[in-house]
């Protein structure tokens, strides 16, 4: 059988599963990630029964590792794209659900030290992966919109999840062994601070917000009076109307866009309009007044195309946030330290980016949040 065609079939049977064996498939897999996820319960809350059985539970763990093994090799051989196939965030807790039972075998002298045996809990990712089940059923497009990561303030953030966790894991270690300090009794307290802050930046994302409402409806406000005055313009006179907006709406957008434009250049737009105006009306009167509403509307528009929250207090938010999250990985010990980390950094620090992206109405952060263009764009366009 040509290859190409061998690794289209397999890749669609795990990823587009259709009939009796695919779906039949997916439900063993279910079965065995949840039989997977029992056997990690057990040995971490239910010890005693663990040991009793301890030769059963460790026979079912190297089966189900071995299924997800061979999964996890057919779904890579047969991906048209290896390496995107490998970067996919559930490519990646397929990844980490298996490999530390490899770390365990090839590192026997390790196997029953306590800091590998903590390396086990990482096997609870392996519940994530009921999500691939789920979409045989019904819950696909649900959970693909929850559980969107690319174009995300998840992604935008990953670099600082990703260094918490591992000052996290870091502290955890030296917890295990003793070698690091244990203050009870914090809890309480990082959970007002934590409160507290979640409430500045919420005040924060409300005026970002609403400053980019604002800026919206000016947009639209602006597509309307020149939509109106490119008639009246055009009626007076064959595409007076039609060539002055369209040029008009070609400046202000590359003037809006360009975060280091003279926000001025727009004055000589303005003119032109004026002057187009002129040729019709003399004496000023309802047609002028469009100019002056056009006038206004892209002033403003410009004036909020940048920060407006001051940078001494924007710095003071991201250090407390920054600070906060670090002190919680440093004194919340354990699972529960590690839990806390993720979510607050989720949280936290993904509320004060939103409010970096907000902050600027085309551009930001990270670019994931601008104001819509689509109808000035039209302008330009016809």
């Amino acid at each position: 059988m040509d290859k190409k065609t061998l690794g289209t079939k397999i890749y669609n049977f795990f990823e587009q599963p259709k009939g009796f064996w695919a779906i039949a498939t997916q439900i063993v897999i279910f079965f065995l990630i949840v039989l997977s996820v029992a056997n990690v319960v057990i040995e971490f809350f239910y010890h005693p029964l663990f040991l009793r059985f301890e030769s059963l539970f460790h026979l079912a763990n190297n089966i189900i590792l071995a299924a997800f093994t061979v999964e996890y090799v057919l779904r890579l051989y047969g991906a048209p794209k290896k390496l995107a196939f490998v970067r996919r965030p559930m490519s990646i807790v397929d990844f980490l659900a298996i490999f530390p039972n490899y770390v365990e075998f090839f590192l026997p002298f390790f196997v029953e030290t306590t800091e590998i045996r903590a390396l086990r809990i990482i096997r609870f990712l392996r519940f994530v992966r009921v999500l691939r089940v789920l979409r045989v059923f019904r819950y696909a497009s649900f959970f693909k919109r929850i559980f969107q990561y690319q174009n995300t303030i998840l992604q935008a953030i990953t670099p600082i999840l990703g260094m918490f966790i591992g000052l996290k894991a870091v502290i955890w270690v030296l917890e295990v062994n003793g070698w690091w300090i244990d203050i009870q009794g914090l809890g309480e307290l990082f959970a007002i601070i934590g409160f507290a802050l979640g409430i500045i930046l919420s005040q924060k994302i409300s005026a970002t917000y609403d400053k980019f409402l604002q800026v919206e409806e000016a947009i639209v406000r602006l597509y309307g009076t020149l939509s109106s005055l490119r008639e009246i313009l055009d009626s007076q006179k064959k595409n007076l109307g039609t060539t002055i907006t369209k040029l008009w709406a070609k400046d202000f957008l590359s003037i809006l866009k360009d975060p280091k434009a003279n926000n001025f250049a727009i004055n000589r737009a303005n003119s032109a309009i004026f002057k187009a105006v002129s040729q019709i009306e003399k004496t000023p009167s309802e047609v002028t007044m469009l100019h002056g509403e056009i006038s206004r509307d892209a002033a403003f528009c410009l004036s909020k195309k940048v920060r407006i929250t001051p940078k001494a207090y924007d710095n003071l938010l991201q250090q407390s946030t920054v600070l906060y999250l670090t002190l919680i990985a440093v004194f919340i010990p354990g699972i529960t330290g590690m839990i806390s980390t993720v979510v607050a950094t989720y949280i936290l620090y993904g509320m004060y980016n939103i409010t970096q992206d907000l902050d600027s109405i085309f551009g930001g952060e990270f670019s994931l949040m601008n104001i819509d263009m689509t109808e000035l764009e039209y302008l330009v366009e016809n």
